[in-house]
């Protein structure tokens, strides 16, 4: 691949996680996982990419359209749109970066859009959260340079573990062969926690989705299951636990750039 403009349909991302909490109860852990890049563009017609990857049909891996954007329109034009109402041109091709479903399975914390205009300049990207118990919100950052760092207030709950207030800086990178999704969480000033994503471009082939099975680096609901694991430790450590409600679905607010 000479540029991450060059992706025809999907590639798989062979990454890692990691996340620290710099508030007590202090808490860090980091964990191998896949996840997928796809040219929502070249989606819209097609079933099946390989033997055991369907788009919006089950298969050992997937990938569902209804699972990102507003979940009626296709995620490209509810990409465009969302785009477009914050004052950019989102014209060209979308990338989205996203968790695969494995045996139908899949929670996506985070998932990302690269907007391009028919320049193939990027242009805007969207940061679509969602948090446990269904909820879903967008943050839309317009690009002038794609090593900008962009900043938000919080403005959707995600972890019944941490506070309301807040505000975030967000940074991600695309090149030829990597991608990283920087997620800085801060109060009063002060890094409460940061979440990194980071991994390799490789084709997305039957042998390679296979062999992530096999390294523990693919099975279902891996996301989920990790997300539960460390709030059983944050709450035998002595975290305390607010409950959080499904709040500002599918609604979006503009970034600005620090």
């Amino acid at each position: 691949m000479n540029s991450p403009y060059d992706i025809k349909t999907i590639k798989l991302i062979d990454g890692k996680i990691s996340h620290k909490r710099n508030i007590h109860p202090f808490n860090e852990f980091n964990y191998n996982c896949i996840s997928i890049l796809i040219n929502l563009n070249n989606i819209k017609n097609k079933k099946k990419f390989n033997s055991i990857f369907s788009i919006n049909k089950n298969n050992i891996f997937s990938w569902c359209e209804k699972d990102h954007g507003n979940s009626k329109d296709h995620p490209l034009n509810w990409a465009r749109e969302q785009v477009s109402k914050n004052g950019g041109d989102a014209s060209g091709k979308i990338l989205l970066h996203c968790f695969p479903k494995i045996f139908g399975h899949v929670f996506n914390p985070l998932s990302v859009y690269f907007c391009f205009n028919k320049e193939q300049k990027l242009t805007a990207l969207i940061y679509e959260v969602r948090n446990v118990v269904g909820g879903i919100h967008s943050y839309v950052a317009l690009v002038s340079n794609p090593e900008e760092t962009h900043f938000t207030n919080k403005l959707f709950e995600v972890s019944p573990f941490l506070p309301s207030e807040g505000d975030y800086r967000l940074k991600t990178k695309l090149t030829n062969n990597n991608i990283s999704i920087s997620v800085n969480y801060f109060i009063n000033n002060k890094i409460t926690l940061n979440a990194i994503q980071t991994g390799k471009i490789k084709p997305l082939t039957v042998g390679a989705l296979l062999m992530n099975i096999v390294k523990g680096s693919a099975y279902p609901g891996k996301p989920m299951i990790k997300i539960l694991i460390q709030a059983l430790k944050l709450l035998i450590k002595g975290a305390k636990y607010k409950k959080i409600f499904v709040f500002n679905t599918h609604k979006t607010n503009l970034t600005k750039k620090v």
